[in-house]
């Protein structure tokens, strides 16, 4: 093994960790003292592998917090997509493994052994120890804050028209690149193919520099104030279950009066030009609340936020395109007046609500 490459690994994952855990920008905070705990473990995995077959006090700590690794990935997953999320009781649960682990090590194998080597039983020739419920778990919980994921990216749906910039993709990256650290792991502790052993110092290596490259690039994520994080998350609470029937949140005559004012935004004020446009901006200028603005689009349009205010910025751009701006203006141009922020957003919903891309519109209507 090259341990100067382990090492390298060792040391990179505890500077990601203290620069996640002192994020110059001051953002995401919560999530990134998580995030910066569970790479902080990482590294001590990594340390404990350099180690090898040693023993002491030390590789029996560093064997026990790496049950702590799953649980702090997806409480870190949590925090980013839930702004206002606290501990809760059952969140300490995730943490059982690692008590009854120290517990079992601590009584039972005090001065003779570890826990960690102990056999489970045996797959063919290979045998499976107590140590190879780790990657199990990381596996596990890496599918759990994986699906997180993709729960934000509809969530966010109801709040912006823009997700590009706030979808959690880095994390995505991440989660991608702990999966491709995990084949390593299995393989050094389950198949043993002495190619991937070879290369697992070099592949650690390099996934620390990735790691660290998508944590560092991220954004904030819900740039509000504290009132309005609060309304978010209750918003993003609701409803659970999908057979259940929502409750009206409003009268027929509030819902008309409202989309009355709605209308007149869309069609005299245009707001949909605004490309950091939101749905507690939108509220404000209704004088109701987050999510009472969000019932009433719902109940008038039949849309989410997203796609209510992307299609109103397509028709603009539709009539952009049929107007004497389109010799003024290049697609990007087109895009940045119809209130989109990127020609990739832009391109994504006019083909999704036209079925053609803005250029094959264009040559389409020119031909008639």
């Amino acid at each position: 093994m090259n341990l100067a490459l382990m090492y390298f690994s060792t040391g990179s994952c505890f500077l990601l960790s203290f620069l996640l855990f002192f994020h110059p920008l001051k953002q995401n905070s919560k999530a990134n003292r998580w995030l910066a705990f569970f790479v902080f473990l990482m590294g001590s995995s990594f340390l404990g592998i350099s180690f090898g077959e040693a023993t002491g006090y030390l590789i029996l700590f560093l064997n026990a917090i790496q049950f702590l690794m799953a649980p702090s990935l997806l409480l870190a997953t949590l925090y980013f997509v839930n702004p206002t999320k606290t501990l809760i009781p059952k969140d300490w649960l995730h943490f059982l493994p690692f008590l009854f682990y120290v517990l079992i090590e601590c009584f039972l194998f005090s001065g003779d052994g570890s826990l960690i080597r102990e056999k489970l039983f045996s797959i063919g020739y290979a045998d499976f120890l107590v140590r190879d419920l780790l990657p199990v778990q990381l596996l596990l919980y890496i599918g759990l804050s994986y699906f997180a994921l993709v729960r934000h990216q509809k969530n966010l749906r109801l709040i912006t028209a823009s997700v590009k910039e706030i979808n959690l993709d880095w994390l995505r990256y991440f989660l991608l690149i702990l999966a491709l650290v995990l084949t390593f792991w299995i393989n050094d502790a389950l198949v043993g193919m002495s190619f991937m052993l070879r290369v697992m110092p070099i592949a650690y290596a390099v996934s620390a520099f990735f790691l660290a490259y998508f944590s560092i690039r991220q954004r904030t994520i819900f740039a509000f104030d504290k009132k309005e994080l609060q309304d978010i998350s209750a918003l993003f609470e609701i409803p659970k279950n999908k057979g259940s029937k929502k409750s009206a949140r409003l009268e027929k005559s509030e819902v008309a009066i409202l989309s009355e004012q709605l209308d007149r935004l869309m069609t005299d004020e245009k707001i949909f030009l605004d490309n950091e446009l939101s749905l507690p901006i939108m509220a404000d200028k209704l004088k109701i609340s987050i999510h009472d603005a969000s019932y009433l689009i719902n109940e008038v349009t039949g849309n989410n936020f997203y796609n209510y205010i992307n299609s109103k910025r397509v028709e603009e751009a539709k009539r952009l395109l049929l107007s004497d701006k389109s010799e003024e203006l290049n697609m990007l141009g087109i895009a940045f007046a119809s209130g989109f922020n990127s020609k990739t957003t832009f391109n994504t919903a006019f083909k999704k609500w036209t079925g053609l891309s803005p250029t094959q519109y264009l040559k389409q209507n020119n031909q008639r």
